[in-house]
């Protein structure tokens, strides 16, 4: 049994070999991983995506642990000179009819964000949801069941769409609800205003939970969210909103990790006894923590990716 079969906290932030057979010390310059290195590039004329790339190469060189450094260096062996990754949408996870839900692509600089402690790519985060659905469809039936979860796609569903392409957003979340009727509920990892919630959502219930983590200091509700009118316009107003009590963050940059990890939490293992298993714990997560996340999840981003399984 895998570690992502037995899930617990110890997946999400447990401890995990990441080693490779080519790790670093750490005084390895990685400059040169995704673009000509800074000297011969003018500040001027770089484009605002390789400046991105620039400030998370330099974050992951000199402020990031000697394990993160090492999948940096793994991450730099895969890459051919593109500036994303395209992957082929799992099949059955959208509608087919959608020609765009064919293909999707992850960007580098979002694999390079989640490496620095960076405000997290849309793109990485859909992967994740990618990765669940594959996951779960290729497990077999657990005991307390077949997956009781669909999602809907994260950057179809982002605030900016929210407000100016509201009956774009209904149109996705009725496709994918007709598409997945028999499932209980959809997870929408939702990007409003800089900052990363996870929506659970149950249409048939008329029930939804956000875990959003500075719901408590910044004393959020359901209005803070123009997805949850999304919601309500689409299967009806009468739905009942909980904020749950899901861990918190300390800084600034935190949120989209945290979304991810309760994704994974929920799919893996509440999603079966829930909402009688929810979320009870509002610390504050850890960099620690953090960085156990990271290299959980990227070691599962490069064997699903690349088909790169390299350990020592």
């Amino acid at each position: 049994m895998t570690m992502v079969e037995n899930v617990s906290d110890e997946f999400l932030f447990g401890p995990h070999d990441v080693s490779t057979e080519h790790d670093v010390d750490g005084s390895e310059e990685l400059d040169m991983m995704f673009s000509e290195p800074v000297e011969q590039t003018q500040a001027s004329t770089m484009s605002k995506e390789q400046k991105r790339i620039q400030e998370a190469l330099w974050n992951i060189e000199h402020l990031r642990p000697k394990s993160i450094k090492s999948l940096a260096e793994r991450l730099r062996k895969h890459y051919g000179g593109e500036t994303s990754i395209q992957l082929k949408c799992p099949t059955g996870m959208y509608p087919t009819t959608d020609s765009s839900h064919s293909y999707d692509y992850v960007e580098y600089e979002g694999v390079l964000q989640f490496l620095a402690n960076g405000l997290l790519d849309a793109s990485f985060i859909h992967w994740c949801q990618m990765f669940l659905y594959n996951h779960m469809r290729s497990k077999k039936e657990s005991a307390k069941g077949k997956t009781r979860v669909a999602y809907f796609n994260t950057q179809y569903i982002t605030g900016k769409e929210c407000e100016k392409n509201l009956a774009s957003v209904k149109e996705h979340l009725v496709e994918v609800y007709k598409l997945h009727k028999d499932k209980k509920y959809f997870l929408a990892p939702f990007f409003y205003g800089g900052h990363w919630v996870l929506f659970i959502v149950s249409p048939s219930d008329r029930k939804g939970w956000i875990l959003d983590s500075v719901s408590i200091r910044a004393e959020k509700n359901k209005n803070h969210y123009p997805l949850t009118k999304a919601i309500e316009t689409t299967f009806g107003s009468q739905f009942t909103w909980k904020m749950a009590k899901c861990m918190q963050q300390d800084g600034s940059w935190e949120c989209g990790y945290l979304v991810i990890r309760n994704m994974f939490n929920f799919v893996l293992e509440k999603q079966y006894d829930f909402p009688k298993k929810i979320w009870n714990d509002t610390r504050n997560v850890t960099e620690a923590e953090i960085d156990e996340l990271v290299k959980n999840i990227m070691t599962r981003f490069f064997r699903e990716v690349f088909n790169d399984t390299t350990k020592k």
